[in-house]
């Protein structure tokens, strides 16, 4: 038996090639490797909770090869692409995409290679409601009043777009109105510049306000001035004082209003202020007179005796 293996042994190994050869040529002109492409959205896996995970790029070109009777029973969504989160803090990052193929293809290049994940993380904070007020009642009428459910309300969001938001901010017409009315006014967020920002959660997204009207009040609009004491730490100058809105419309007992020509804030305390800042303070309001609304901002810019003197030097 085994010389039967021996014999004419070169001959036999010879054949064996040629027949495999020849088995592989009739495949490959039957079943010949061809190529193609597939668009593929760019998952995401291991994403840490409490985070809003965005990214730069939504898909990747996969170019792949395999026999020709493969492409028939495959669809785009066989192939799959993914960054993988596992260990990402907070802030953004270039990760690599990772691709997952069906048996029986190979991988020829794909594009993009890498992704910019901005991993954002969901915090909550609080923030003023205001109400700006337009139109003017009928009959002569003024706003006497304004009464709100709100003074604060909670935002939630992404701490890079968090960071914007100065106050939820309400519209209200009264053109025309006669009587006294309650109404429910939607809140937007809002910048420093009072454009909207999007990409936040309002909690709630409304504000309950009652408008009182009166009649037979004199009006007029006066300025409104900052009072800040003089307890500003050692080694800090008061650089400027900005208020917002810088004036105010005021109603009420004309033998008051006649004689006003501005309205102060409360004291405002420098005591802890060692850098620029803003704050929300509250008017002093007389009896018998009416504001639309009692709070304002004062925005209040300070730097060093140091750098009060080296920007004199440069000078």
């Amino acid at each position: 038996m085994i010389s039967f293996f021996r014999k004419n042994l070169p001959e036999k190994c010879l054949a064996l090639i040629v027949a495999i050869g020849c088995w592989i040529f009739v495949m490959n002109d039957q079943n010949p490797q061809i190529e193609n492409t597939y668009t593929v959205p760019i998952g995401i896996v291991n994403a840490p909770e409490g985070y809003q995970i965005s990214k730069d790029v939504e898909e990747v070109k996969l170019k792949v090869r395999a026999p020709r009777s493969l492409f028939s029973n495959v669809e785009t969504s066989s192939f799959r692409a993914y960054v993988d989160l596992n260990g990402v803090e907070n802030g953004i990052h270039d990760l690599q995409i990772q691709t997952v193929l069906p048996s029986g293809f190979e991988l020829i290049s794909a594009g993009p290679t890498k992704v910019s994940i901005n991993v954002d993380k969901i915090e909550q904070k609080e923030v003023p409601v205001r109400l700006n007020l337009s139109g003017i009642p009928g009959n002569g009428k003024v706003v006497a009043s304004v009464e709100q459910s709100l003074q604060n309300i909670t935002i939630e969001g992404p701490v890079s777009i968090l960071n914007k938001v100065t106050a939820a901010v309400g519209y209200i017409g009264v053109n025309g109105n006669n009587e006294n009315f309650s109404v429910t006014v939607p809140l937007i967020a809002v910048n420093d510049k009072d454009k909207e920002v999007e990409g936040v959660k309002l909690l709630p997204k409304t504000v309950d306000v009652s408008i009182i009207l009166a009649k037979g009040l004199n009006k007029k609009i006066i300025d409104i001035k900052p009072t800040l004491m003089s307890d500003l730490p050692m080694g800090y100058i008061l650089k400027s004082v900005k208020v917002e809105p810088e004036k105010i419309e005021v109603s009420g007992n004309p033998d008051i209003i006649g004689n006003m020509t501005y309205l102060s804030t409360e004291n405002i305390s420098l005591a802890n202020v060692t850098k620029s800042t803003k704050q929300t303070v509250n008017l002093i309001v007389p009896e018998d007179i009416n504001v639309p609304n009692q709070e304002v901002t004062v925005w209040i810019e300070i730097e060093t005796k140091e750098n009060k003197t080296d920007n004199k030097t440069n000078k």
